[in-house]
């Protein structure tokens, strides 16, 4: 199940892994990550090849993922399409010298590979979560952009919450006006306090 021991992969050498398939990933998915409920069976395909120290892997994954609103926690249908690329290195390579120079070479993520194996199932379950949106919303919540409230709280949006740290930094006109009447006062207090030492 999209799973190679190192064993495997070195048995094919310089030669390409292909791989195409359809995956079901739950019940598993779900056990691992309480924020999804469901997933359709994901389509995923790619390679893997031998890289000096390690293995590069390309994956390419699409299916619909149920996760839940991030205002209301109800069940929202998320369609994911993605693409990731993984550089996994035998544990025994860890921190060697030509893992490093590997890492340096590649703008990849580097996995450790444990109980010597890669394991693209795994990755994928992780690259669903890691591709879900940071704002999830039914469509209803979409539609209506109203943020729950309560009583002395109500949740705002990061760009109303922007906008209101803007409007905080901006000087105000008229606290300026006071300071700047304090600071003259202080300054005529002291002229009358330096009169009256001579």
């Amino acid at each position: 199940m999209l799973q190679w021991t190192e064993a495997d992969l070195r048995k094919q050498g310089n030669r390409e892994i292909q791989f195409d398939r359809d995956v079901p990933l739950m019940p598993e998915i779900a056990e691992r990550f309480e924020d999804i409920s469901d997933a359709s069976i994901y389509h995923v395909q790619g390679t893997i090849k031998a890289d000096g120290a390690g293995w590069l892997a390309t994956v390419h994954a699409t299916g619909e993922v149920t996760a839940h609103s991030t205002r209301s926690l109800a069940p929202v249908r998320v369609a994911q399409d993605f693409t990731f690329t993984e550089l996994w290195i035998p544990q025994e390579q860890w921190g060697s010298e030509p893992a490093e120079k590997l890492m340096d070479t590649h703008q990849a993520l580097t996995i450790p590979m444990a109980h010597d194996m890669i394991d693209i199932y795994g990755a994928v379950s992780d690259h669903v979560v890691l591709e879900l949106p940071s704002q999830i919303l039914t469509d209803e919540e979409a539609k209506q952009d109203v943020m729950p409230a309560g009583q002395d709280w109500h949740v705002i949006s990061e760009a109303e919450y922007e906008a209101q740290k803007k409007a905080d930094a901006k000087p105000n006109p008229e606290l300026a006006k006071l300071k700047s009447l304090l600071q003259d006062q202080e300054k005529d207090d002291k002229d009358d306090t330096d009169q009256h030492k001579d």
